[in-house]
């Protein structure tokens, strides 16, 4: 079934399954020339039964393709005399080409499993492991497979099949694993097989994301759910964040804030467009309309996200990169593609039209003023037939079964009732998806609490609260015992002895550290982190002192002088000013206190803060002004 067969690197093809279907990568066969180039070729290392990239390196000097710099390489395309110079066992073996270990056809038709053992072995025992793409290709085969056997799909299995070549992006395998399910594109995996396409051809194998990005972009927040999965938008995160090193953790979580759902939305609904328009036009598989694709869906979603992408053309609306590519498709093709964004580039102040207005049509009416056909005017608001609608007066719920002249036939528990058409147009009634009457979560393992996204924010609160106490001992109390604290008649924090400048410095102590995905605090200290605008973390005073419900234990107070500092609109007061640190954690950052100048005895403790003025608007008068009194007459008495 083995026969041993010198073959030539153009008499070699790659199996469609290599690397879990990936192929072969042009920037990593690339980087093997130079490597060669470096180190010499030696024949016992060429790997004959899984070289794939080995054998295309050999296939490119052949064909003398271009090439990026190197000692082999003249006018920027490589050069077989200059490969002949150098190293004339490399020259032999392209030119020639390589001993390999040819598997009769019947081993992979008797024993299916094999291929995939021995490409495993390789991948495990080769310096190129098997990338982040690589597994999640792997991940979708396996539950594909495993799907169509029937029963339930157990994660375990295939996270014990995926790890048996031992990939160094193990650790990734339960965020990959549920980004599979949520935007593979189904049983065929379109979806991934066109990123892992764009990447490759893009991108070299030593780039990896990692398991904390992988899991942000797996994620799936709450209110998110009625956007649909966001498949395309996910997979267009997934291109920037291999193409761009700007693309870190912070900015891919932009994508789940609710300041931007909209545009996240739109721009997922655009990708679909810009698709469907690509097929029919064009052969979108083609590599220049493929990879024009693969950059529009970039841009889309950097735009979303408002990341500016250096070296790429600045954007100003979603309408001009839409545009942009109708103009590449043009082109490319040769064809009058149309546009219906143009429109939209010449009138960027043009208001908004909804989806809904535009279906609208025109509703006919009876003598009586009443509604031709009622049924099609609720549709169009939303009421079709077979709608749950629940009042909003007593959460009554029901379903439309018939429209019958001026009602709704409903049934309520079985019986049925008529809602009238003018309380549901009123809207007194809302529709709403009901839930499954039975739900089964399966695939527990990657919903733990472990790995949620509020579990991950306390523990960002618990390291400051530890950063504080380090902060705390290094900026020691040694100068407290200069200040007192006012009680009566108001709190106010002053000095009592001299403190020279900068001697001075507070930090934000406190056991009340809060985090909110959305809004401010009334009051608060906002600390610096990695989560940028996704959530954002305060520090609350928590202060309690002798008096408070009479504490006898100190240990039963709390107080921290920063939080007492006073807040003044003038600059001439201030005698405090912040300035920013961090402990052992540099993603935690915290603006702490110190005097801006010495402090002599009997000052009160400020910090200058910008006073803003809010717009009051001007009462309207209730009633017409009063005419001014002629000289004389009431005037007179009125002085008098």
């Amino acid at each position: 079934m083995v026969t041993t067969m010198k073959l030539p690197p153009l008499a070699v093809g790659v199996h469609p399954s290599n690397r879990d279907g990936c192929g072969v990568n042009p920037s990593d066969v690339h980087e093997l020339i130079d490597n060669i180039s470096g180190v010499g070729w030696v024949d016992s290392s060429a790997w004959p039964l899984c070289g794939s990239h080995t054998n295309y390196a050999l296939r490119l000097i052949v064909q003398e393709v271009a090439h990026e710099g190197g000692a082999l390489t003249q006018d920027g395309k490589l050069s077989l005399s200059l490969v002949q110079k150098h190293d004339q066992a490399f020259y032999k073996a392209a030119t020639t080409g390589i001993t390999f270990k040819v598997l009769n056809k019947e081993v992979a038709r008797q024993w299916p499993d094999l291929l995939p053992m021995i490409q495993q072995y390789g991948n495990a025992s080769l310096q190129k492991q098997e990338h982040e793409l690589q597994m999640l290709c792997r991940l979708h085969a396996l539950y594909v497979a495993q799907q169509a056997k029937g029963g339930a799909v157990s994660f375990a299995e295939i996270k014990r099949k995926a790890l048996q070549s031992r990939p160094p992006c193990a650790a990734a395998v339960p965020a990959l694993y549920s980004f599979v399910l949520k935007a593979s594109g189904g049983s065929t995996g379109e979806l991934l097989k066109e990123t892992e396409r764009f990447v490759r051809q893009r991108c070299s194998s030593a780039r990896s994301l990692g398991a904390d990005l992988w899991e942000v972009l797996a994620h799936e927040p709450k209110g998110f759910a009625s956007s649909g999965s966001l498949a395309l938008f996910r997979h267009a995160m997934v291109k920037l964040a291999y193409s761009s090193k700007k693309m870190g953790k912070a900015e891919c979580k932009k994508m789940f804030s609710h300041d931007i759902k909209r545009d996240v939305v739109t721009a997922d609904a655009l990708m679909n467009e810009l698709r469907s328009l690509a097929r029919h036009h064009a052969d979108p598989s083609t590599p220049q309309v493929f990879i024009a694709q693969g950059l529009t869906d970039q841009m889309l979603a950097s735009f979303a996200i408002k990341l500016r992408l250096p070296d790429e053309k600045l954007y100003e609306s979603f309408d001009e990169i839409c545009h942009d590519f109708v103009l590449v498709l043009r082109h490319m093709t040769g064809q009058p593609v149309p546009s219906r964004w143009e429109a939209g580039l010449k009138e960027e102040e043009k208001a908004k039209v909804k989806e809904s207005d535009s279906q609208a049509t025109l509703r006919e009416l009876k003598e009586d003023g009443t509604f031709k056909d009622p049924a099609k005017v609720l549709a169009e608001m939303g009421f079709p037939v077979g709608s749950h609608i629940r009042r909003k007066s007593d959460k009554t719920e029901a379903v439309i079964t018939e429209v019958v002249e001026d009602n709704v036939k409903v049934s309520i528990d079985g019986g049925f009732f008529k809602v009238s058409i003018k309380d549901i147009m009123n809207g007194m009634w809302a529709t709403f998806t009901p839930r499954p009457e039975r739900e089964v979560l399966q695939d527990l393992a990657q919903y733990a609490t472990s790995q949620s996204w509020n579990y991950e924010a306390s523990l960002t609160a618990a390291k400051i609260t530890l950063e504080l106490e380090d902060l705390s001992k290094k900026y020691k109390q040694d100068q407290w015992h200069a200040l007192e604290l006012q009680l009566k008649p108001g709190k106010v924090l002053q000095v009592v002895q001299p403190i020279q400048k900068h001697k001075l410095i507070l930090a934000p102590t406190t056991s009340k550290v809060m985090f909110k995905w959305e809004g401010v605090p009334a009051a608060g200290v906002k600390v610096e982190t990695d989560w940028e605008d996704a959530c954002s973390f305060f520090l609350l005073a928590d202060s309690k002192l002798p008096g408070d419900d009479e504490p006898e234990d100190p240990k039963d107070c709390s107080f921290c002088p920063y939080f007492s500092v006073e807040k003044t609109s003038k600059e001439d007061e201030s005698n405090m000013e912040v300035f920013w640190a961090h402990g052992r954690d540099s993603t935690l950052r915290f603006p702490l206190l110190r005097n801006a100048r010495k402090l002599e005895t009997g000052e009160r403790l400020m910090i200058w803060q910008e006073k803003v003025s809010q717009a009051v608007e001007p009462l309207a008068a209730a009633s017409p002004a009063k005419r001014p009194a002629p000289e004389g007459g009431r005037a007179k008495k009125r002085s008098k």
